[in-house]
């Protein structure tokens, strides 16, 4: 911290102060107040300039810079005539030996009466001018680097002397560089004053430093997370995540790097949260779920950090656009071949999705050769989701020629659900009758099938004891041949002795016998009886014995007769029921029953949440009715719904591209779309952990950051499928009114979203630095032919299809949901979004900074790949961000091989053609990286930047177009500390410029002043910037709402931020949309109370899309002044 002891001889008098010296307005005998400095009174404002001109870096070089030009006049040299022309400025002779003209030296000396006076009013301000030097100081940027520097930073256990030599060596060498940037742009800057800063700033932060060693040893100990990390601590167990990644790392090594109090601001968004998770599994998968910019401790080490899912899905956005641009193109060609009565492109769209239910075959050639090319991209979707387990392998196609995705048409359904109604009850109707007149046909089948099977259960037992019983005689046949004879001979006689027996009968009948003689004969007749009976018994053996032989005969064929009539048998159950569901099926279903399941099935349709329509679209009553299987699929034709179905072909493959990617690769990443198994493990996890805990209140909060961990989880599982957050009825009024809301906001309030993006230039010197980025976009410049080859290699990647896609400023807006079209007002807003993005030139804008970046950061790959494999070694720095990236050295190895085969280099831009790389392996690898660098250097948002509230429909409203800034804070702020080098604080700089510049065209678009005092330009820039992140959102709230007395405009004494100028104090706490709700009252109230002022005016100019378009906004300008006077 910087201190200035002047002398009184160098203060000059007026004769030498070329600047006329305004009367102090606080009094010439009364010393400013120490609280001056944070006041917004005019002394405070000069108070808080001067320091900000003497004791700021970058305001010493906003002061010093040359914003006039002078035209330099042949011959003029300040030094002629022995040197007149600097009398009074012989101590600062060397600042005017580059100029080149009167006017120039003039400005000079300007400039360094300046430099006296605001010393001297500092001096004489006595403590609140201390109060203020140390105030800009804090906020220099230089100073605010140094905070960040690794040898500046608190050790957890570091010694007092050890962590108080490192702080003053780290604020001694942020002192030297701000000494030198202040000798540079300040003449009055002397020697002295510097060693003395340098000298004091060393101790002041050796002394902070050490003391600051003993506080992070005591606060550490409390800290719930360090008991966790001590349970952990050494692990090094494999642990398995997915089907396509194991993590095999420790805890320690995947620790966000950087300071752990900047890391916890991280803590508001999903992704951030599970960054810094106590449990290990919970933060390898959210690391392997949602995209991040982070580095972490195992990057050091050459570590890489796990591709996300979330690219995986982005890499499809490639397949889309090519769609757009093969049904595109076919458009083309048809309206070249039919100039008069061609359709209109729409109708051209549907007829080629038709076409694509119909064998991919239409009349129209144009058509039929566009469904012809579009047909690979659903094969090949098929292989990979079969490949997976995702569908069986001989999926067929049941209701059409060939697959079209089925998505339908709400607005129709609902506007006509009669008819759409009626359509689904005949089909279910006819398909019930058919079935019953099958099931009366089958009804004798069955019967006699069922008789069969009675039959069966009775006879396979008695077979079966016959085929034993024969088996017993097996290799014994002689002896059962011999009994069977011997038995036989027996037999024969049986029927002599009926003849006998019946003869006997009939005379004792017919004869009169004595009594004695009686008794004689019946006596015969009993023993001939017996006899008979005898030989019954050996009549029935000689036919077991005789069934014994037959059996033996032809044993196998006795056999195979059992096992059939085992399985007639066995198929009485099987045929009961079948007749069973016949008898069912001969009672229709009546029409009242049908309309009643129609009318199911229609609700299940337009009340999909997301607009996900479910493929179990059968009530549960009508699969037990004839006709219907259990798959509870609604397999009505296509061609009979195709009325209600939407057949353009271009938005029919952009959602089931959406809906169909993510479960793709949440399979692919985690073996099941739903993540069972990692959820599973987590709370595993933390069973142990809360086992281990010490007390009941660190078992606690583990417990409920379990419950936290696994929502965040699955949120942003959710929010990648498109399923998070959804309404339960997406029809219902107040969900359409605010979509539609949300779309009007877009077109009327970012229409100079382009400017605002100027400070986008930065990011790619931000993540790579001037050495890598300077280069790429001269050569990008210089080489137009090469540069159109190399972008088309970046569009494979997904990378510069904004002009096709709006990809990144609908998601900047908040208006990429998963919803489908509706109603034609909501198609319309659709298209107008999509082709706003082209109107205010940002979607060109996003493409060409993805394309710098994307050429930059493959380059730098490449490049590293070539060095390793040649054997040179690569710097830390370089390892660090290559495993940020999530490559490592072995990976590198790969590539290098990879891009000799496929590779070249287009004059100073390497291209790796990795579309045609024979490793699919290192090809995802190496595009996931590509793609994940593209987009957080030009900040893309992803599914765990922002809070989860956002996605929720009351989330949107209100915090519509804060998206952006909360992706920032991840992937710029955080990310950018954690990188903590060079390029990120050099980046930092020309951002904060650049975005004072984009606050100075936004002025002057807009019609109004330009402040351009230094604490203005500098609250401005780091605003604009998104500098801060998303703490500038409540700052910025406040500020509106407390009319500027607090917030981020009153800490540098500059007015309240111009990006609320316009919103009104509802707006700025609960959105645009709650604002132009505002702006209608105001325009409503006029109209009805006949009072038309400038507010009304202004208000109404407001709620007009396209408003402030920047190429329209001019015009409006001036008519509204005009509507004014």
């Amino acid at each position: 911290m910087p201190f200035y002891d002047l002398p009184t001889d160098a203060i000059y008098g007026p004769e030498k102060n070329t600047i006329e010296q305004p009367e102090a307005e606080y009094g010439d005998n009364v010393a400013p107040s120490l609280y001056e400095m944070f006041t917004p009174s005019n002394t405070g404002e000069k108070l808080r300039s001067a320091a900000f001109r003497i004791d700021n870096t970058l305001g010493s070089w906003v002061a010093s810079a040359p914003f006039s030009q002078f035209e330099e006049v042949e011959g003029y040299n300040p030094f002629a005539n022995d040197a007149g022309e600097l009398k009074g400025y012989e101590d600062y002779a060397d600042s005017f030996i580059d100029s080149g003209s009167p006017q120039e030296t003039a400005a000079i000396k300007q400039r360094i009466d300046q430099q006296i006076q605001d010393k001297q009013y500092l001096q004489e301000a006595g403590g609140a001018g201390t109060v203020s030097s140390l105030a800009m100081g804090m906020i220099d940027p230089i100073n605010v680097a140094a905070m960040f520097v690794p040898g500046g930073a608190v050790a957890k256990g570091a010694k007092f002397a050890e962590t108080a030599t490192k702080a003053a060596l780290s604020g001694a060498a942020g002192s030297v560089a701000s000494e030198a940037m202040f000798h540079a742009t300040q003449e009055t800057r002397t020697l002295e004053e510097s060693m003395m800063n340098i000298t004091v700033d060393a101790m002041v932060s050796g002394i902070l430093g050490g003391s600051a060693s003993l506080i992070a040893d005591y606060t550490a100990r409390k800290a719930l997370n360090d008991s966790v990390k001590s349970t952990l601590e050494g692990t090094d167990v494999p642990r398995s995540i997915g089907a396509a990644e194991v993590a095999t790392t420790t805890m320690d090594q995947e620790q966000l790097a950087g300071l752990g109090l900047v890391n916890k601001t991280l803590s508001v968004t999903p992704g951030g949260r599970l960054a810094q998770s106590p449990s290990y599994t919970a933060r390898t998968t959210g690391q392997m779920l949602a995209e991040n910019n982070y580095f972490y401790a195992k990057n050091d080490e050459g570590l890489a950090t796990f591709s996300a899912a979330e690219t995986a899905v982005k890499r499809y956005k490639a397949v889309t656009a090519k769609t757009y641009e093969t049904v595109k193109d076919s458009y083309k060609a048809y309206s070249k071949t039919n100039p008069s009565n061609r359709m209109s492109q729409t109708e051209f769209y549907e007829e080629i999705g038709k076409a694509m239910r119909r064998g991919d075959s239409h009349l129209i050639p144009e058509i039929n050769q566009a469904a012809s090319q579009l047909r690979p991209v659903f094969e090949q979707l098929k292989t990979r989701m079969q490949e997976l387990g995702m569908l069986p392998e001989d999926v067929k196609v049941k209701t059409a020629e060939s697959y079209l995705p089925r998505i339908y048409q709400f607005d129709k359904i609902t506007s006509d659900r009669t008819g759409f109604k009626k359509i689904i009850a005949d089909w279910l109707e006819g398909n019930n009758a058919r079935v019953v007149e099958k099931a009366n046909g089958k009804f004798e089948k069955t019967a006699a099938l069922i008789k069969r099977s009675e039959d069966a259960t009775q006879q396979a037992p008695v077979l079966e004891s016959e085929i034993l019983e024969a088996e017993r005689w097996a290799g014994k046949k002689t002896l059962l041949l011999e009994r069977h004879q011997k038995l036989s001979a027996r037999a024969k006689k049986r029927d002599e002795l009926v003849k006998d027996l019946e003869k006997r009968k009939s005379e004792l009948k017919s004869r009169k016998y004595s009594e004695k003689t009686r008794a004689i004969k019946e006596r015969k007749i009993s023993e001939i009886q017996q006899k008979l009976e005898k030989l019954e018994l050996t009549k029935s053996e000689v036919a077991r014995l005789q069934r014994n032989i037959d059996i033996l005969d032809d044993l196998r064929h006795h056999r195979t007769e059992l096992k059939n009539l085992k399985k007639q048998a066995g198929a009485l159950e099987r045929r009961n029921a079948r007749q069973d569901k016949n008898i069912a099926a001969r009672t229709p279903m009546t029409r009242q029953e049908v309309d009643s399941f129609a009318d199911e099935i229609v609700n299940k349709i337009i009340g999909a949440p997301s607009g996900i329509v479910p493929k179990e679209l059968l009530p549960e009553g009508l699969v037990k009715r004839a006709g219907f299987t259990k798959e509870r699929t609604l397999n009505i034709p296509d061609e009979r719904i195709e009325d209600y179905l939407e057949s353009d072909i271009s938005f029919v493959m952009e959602s089931y591209i959406e809906q169909i990617a993510p479960e793709i690769e949440l399979t692919a990443k985690f073996g099941r779309r739903d993540m069972g198994e990692q959820i599973r493990k987590i709370s595993e996890e933390y069973n142990d952990l809360i086992s281990a805990a010490k007390t009941p209140k660190e078992r606690a909060a583990l417990e409920k950051q379990r419950g936290d961990d696994i929502r965040d989880v699955e949120a942003m599982r959710d929010r990648l499928l498109g399923t998070y957050g959804a309404p339960k009825d997406p029809g219902s009024f107040f969900v359409r009114a605010g979509r539609i809301m949300r779309n009007v906001n877009f077109l009327r309030l970012l229409g100079g979203m382009a400017i605002s993006s100027f400070t986008d230039l930065a990011r790619p010197i931000m993540q790579h630095g001037l050495r890598s980025s300077l280069p790429v976009l001269g050569a990008m410049i210089t080489n137009m032919g090469k540069l159109k080859i190399a972008r088309q290699d970046l569009k494979e990647m997904a990378i510069g299809l904004e002009t096709v896609l709006s990809t990144r400023t609908r998601t900047m807006a908040d208006l990429a949901n998963p919803y489908s079209r509706r109603s034609y007002v909501e198609r319309g807003l659709k298209w107008s979004t999509q082709k706003f993005g082209n109107w205010t030139m940002m979607n060109q804008w996003n493409d060409t900074l993805k394309a710098w970046n994307g050429l930059t950061v493959q380059s730098r790959i490449l490049k590293n790949a070539e060095k390793l494999a040649s054997g040179e070694k690569l710097s830390k720095g370089e390892i660090r961000k290559m495993a940020q990236l999530g490559i490592d050295e072995n990976m590198l190895y790969r590539i290098s091989n990879e891009f000799k085969t496929h590779g070249e280099d287009l004059d100073g831009l390497l291209t790796g053609h990795s579309n045609k790389w024979d490793d699919p392996v290192v090809r995802d690898a190496f595009q996931n990286a590509v793609l994940k660098d593209t987009d957080s250097s030009v900040v893309t948002p992803g599914i765990g930047d922002t809070p989860l509230m956002m996605s929720s429909e009351t989330g949107k409203m209100i915090m519509q177009f804060k998206t952006f800034i909360f992706a920032a804070h991840n992937r710029v702020l955080v990310s950018g500390i954690q990188q903590g080098d060079a390029a990120f604080y050099t980046g930092a700089l020309i951002q904060v410029a650049l975005g004072a510049m984009v606050y100075a065209m936004k002025q002057k678009l807009s019609g109004r002043e330009v402040d351009t005092s230094p604490g203005n330009l500098v609250k401005e820039g780091l605003d604009r910037a998104g500098m801060i992140g998303w703490m500038s959102e409540p700052l910025n709230a406040l500020e509106n709402v407390s009319g500027g007395r607090f917030g981020l405009g009153a800490m540098f004494g500059a007015p309240p931020m111009s990006r609320y100028q316009n919103r009104n104090a509802i707006g700025a706490l609960l959105g645009p949309s709650f604002d132009l709700g505002g702006d209608i009252s105001n325009v409503a109230g006029g109209v009805l109370n006949g009072e038309f002022d400038d507010k009304q005016i202004h208000a109404t100019r407001k709620v007009l899309p396209f408003q402030n378009l920047f190429w329209i906004a001019p015009l409006l300008n001036n008519i509204e002044d005009q509507l004014k006077k």
